[in-house]
């Protein structure tokens, strides 16, 4: 007789001293998880009713306080201003902190065995035996040291002014921050890359964690994934009919997107689309375009 269909001494199911066997343990969890994300979805839904902001997402490697070095940095790159929303309203610091989680930030497709040397010019890869992870964390505090020792204060708490001139600082090179006892990743390497991290995240899909609201999008004109936004897309794939907002992005609307997924996927034959967990488990980065309404842009 199978584990599930015996019954306990009362003659009922029995399931208090029943054995778990691994199809109801799966079966269990499945409706657990199906149940959590129905319920945090109603919640969000109810929240955005009232027009209240939604909580922040959870960290998942920076701390508290490399999440506000990193955002803080991110702001001078791309700063919000008359021209638009910049890195902190887009959320660039959680997309920092996703790649970083993921297997960009933990390395996977690095080598990292050595030998290692200085190189004289570019083309040589990565250079230090260390994650982009790992150099995020070692860099941080040395460029902590630096900006107080340098310009009186962490770089937080410091003035527009003199953030662009720390921050010039390690484009240049003229600041030397040593990581794992080595100067062969240089400050101006660590800038190069955060650029880099802050452009994906203004630019990337919001999926990643970025670009909240597609503000990036809406900066230079992308329309941006109108399946993201639920409009039924296929109806304009491969037809003379123009499609609305080909020139400019919209806002994602809950009710619209669950409608329009629902009849993109049916009209497609597909299976339900991407979504942040599915993006977010392949740790990738999905940049865009690479344009920039960096204040630091030509450096």
């Amino acid at each position: 007789m199978s584990e599930e269909g015996r019954t306990g001494p009362d003659g009922g199911s029995g399931f208090v001293n029943r054995r778990m066997t691994r199809r109801m343990l799966l079966k269990a969890g499945a409706a657990g998880v199906a149940a959590t994300t129905a319920a945090k979805t109603m919640l969000a839904g109810d929240a955005q009713a009232r027009g209240e902001a939604p909580a922040p997402p959870t960290l998942r490697f920076l701390t508290e306080w490399e999440f506000d070095y990193v955002t803080a940095m991110a702001e001078t790159i791309w700063p919000t201003d008359d021209l638009g929303p910049g890195a902190s309203v887009a959320g660039v610091g959680y997309y920092i902190d996703g790649q970083l989680a993921g297997s960009w930030g933990q390395g996977h497709r690095l080598y990292l065995n050595g030998p290692f040397f200085q190189p004289a010019d570019s083309g040589h890869g990565w250079q230090v035996p260390m994650t982009p992870a790992d150099v995020y964390r070692a860099f941080l505090p040395g460029f902590d040291v630096y900006c107080k020792t340098t310009y009186g204060d962490a770089y937080p708490q410091l003035p527009k002014d003199k953030q662009a001139l720390a921050l010039g600082d390690l484009q240049s090179g003229k600041a030397v921050i040593q990581i794992g006892g080595s100067t062969a990743f240089t400050s101006a390497s660590f800038f190069s890359m955060f650029r880099q991290n802050v452009i994906e995240g203004m630019l990337s899909d919001p999926a990643y964690g970025g670009n909240r609201d597609m503000v990036g999008w809406k900066w230079v004109g992308f329309p941006g994934d109108p399946m993201r936004r639920g409009d039924p897309y296929e109806k304009y794939v491969f037809t003379t009919k123009r499609y609305p907002f080909e020139d400019r992005p919209m806002p994602l609307q809950p009710a619209a997107a669950k409608s329009g997924v629902a009849s993109g996927a049916g009209a497609t034959g597909s299976k339900a689309p991407a979504n942040a967990g599915s993006n977010a488990s392949m740790g990738g980065s999905h940049s865009s375009m690479g344009g920039s309404h960096s204040s630091m842009g030509g450096m």
